[in-house]
């Protein structure tokens, strides 16, 4: 049986308690007899610690004599954390005492993660992850209940976790998210892309049908978005605040499977309107995370594919210091004051200078070039909106 090594995340409550408490525990957890409570059989736990060719065979040796200890010792601490959360779920807990018996769950939680085969136990760490949440609620540990469902999601015809070792610990997407069952608009941690960190993002849960991860975000004009090439690739912003979640994190959400676009957009007399895009990508920085998105519906109009000249769609994305547009004469990014897909120049641009409501000059706000009003032909003011919102999940069969 493959062994997989799963390292938990010390979340959200006392990070540094945490690690202190795993560290000052980690041999009063390992005591006790071997017991073996593993339902079938286990043939290895963790892997030895990498080591290079020059380094004493011996180490090698001494590592793995360690590897047959650490069944009994994975088993013993998942015996101890079960009576643990046995003994505290019935009690109603305080603020104060619930961050202290986490604490205590989570460290035994990451010893046994760290040393167990999850094949193995699956089905006791599901237990353990249901128990764990009717003790801690739906509060400020959500991303870890999140984990531990994704890590025990498994059934009889198919044990192996959702989280392979190889891949990172946090859902790739809100979508599957959603899948595992959450189903509460609001903030959560995602890795689309398993070598890179894992980040906050906004989940739209409700929305037509849910599961949407979101990327843009305007609603007071308080974040600038006339920003670097490089702040548009790493992001900016914050999922609490307006922001760009970053098109490198476009490219990794988008980069297999066929994924939507939605875009919503609200005036200043509360009116809404959505375009939605069947088939959306974004392209890699190799290829300046160029621009698809086709096969339209909705009642706001297509803008992205408005006309020849004004064509967003199969555009290279452009900022002020990176022109990669279509107009020979200047730069689009720098002309418009934001990041966008620009042809020469826009019929949409909704990462524009945000206006409350009308404003005159040139075409630099939050612009959707078919939306029902644009522009007051008696002052000459043009338009801009009160939120907009632009968010992607795969495409459901």
């Amino acid at each position: 049986m493959r062994a997989c090594v799963c390292v938990l995340p010390l979340l959200l409550l006392g990070a540094d308690m945490m690690r202190m408490y795993v560290l000052g525990q980690r041999d009063t957890l390992v005591a006790g007899p071997p017991n073996s409570i593993c339902e079938g059989s286990c043939s290895a736990t963790a892997s030895p610690p990498k080591m290079h060719h020059s380094q004493d065979s011996r180490l090698r040796k001494t590592s793995e004599n360690r590897r047959s200890a650490q069944v009994s010792d994975a088993s013993e601490r998942l015996i101890q954390l079960q009576r643990c959360m046995l003994q505290h779920e019935s009690v109603a807990l305080s603020r104060t005492d619930a961050s202290d018996s986490l604490v205590a769950f989570l460290a035994l939680m990451a010893a046994v993660l760290t040393e167990c085969d999850l094949h193995c136990h699956s089905q006791r760490l599901r237990e353990m992850s249901t128990r764990l949440e009717n003790v801690v609620g739906r509060g400020g540990e959500k991303d870890l209940l999140l984990l531990l469902k994704g890590i025990t999601r498994s059934t009889p015809n198919s044990p192996k976790p959702t989280v392979p070792p190889t891949a990172g610990l946090y859902p790739q997407d809100c979508q599957e998210i959603y899948q595992l069952g959450i189903k509460e608009n609001g903030i959560y941690t995602i890795q689309p892309d398993p070598k890179q960190p894992a980040l906050e993002a906004v989940c739209d849960m409700t929305s037509a049908g849910g599961g949407w991860t979101v990327f843009q975000r305007r609603f007071d004009g308080k974040t600038d978005f006339n920003r670097t090439w490089q702040e548009y690739r790493d992001g900016f912003g914050s999922p609490q605040t307006e922001h760009w979640l970053g098109n490198a994190v476009l490219h990794a959400l988008t980069s297999s499977g066929h994924h939507i676009l939605r875009i919503t957009l609200q005036d200043w007399h509360e009116q809404k309107r959505h375009a939605n895009y069947n088939t959306f990508k974004v392209a890699g920085e190799n290829q300046r995370f160029r621009l698809t998105a086709r096969d339209f519906h909705g009642d706001a109009g297509n803008a992205l594919s408005y006309s020849k000249q004004y064509n967003h769609e199969g555009r290279f994305f452009s900022t002020y210091d990176r022109d990669y547009d279509r107009y020979a004469a200047g730069n689009c990014a720098r002309y418009y004051g934001a990041g966008w897909w620009f042809d020469s120049c826009l019929a949409a641009n909704l990462n524009g200078r945000y206006y409350h409501g009308r404003y005159s000059g040139i075409t630099d706000g939050i612009y959707w070039g078919t939306w029902y009003i644009l522009t007051d032909y008696r002052s000459g003011e043009r338009y801009s909106f009160k939120s907009v919102e632009m968010k992607t999940r795969p495409r459901r069969s």
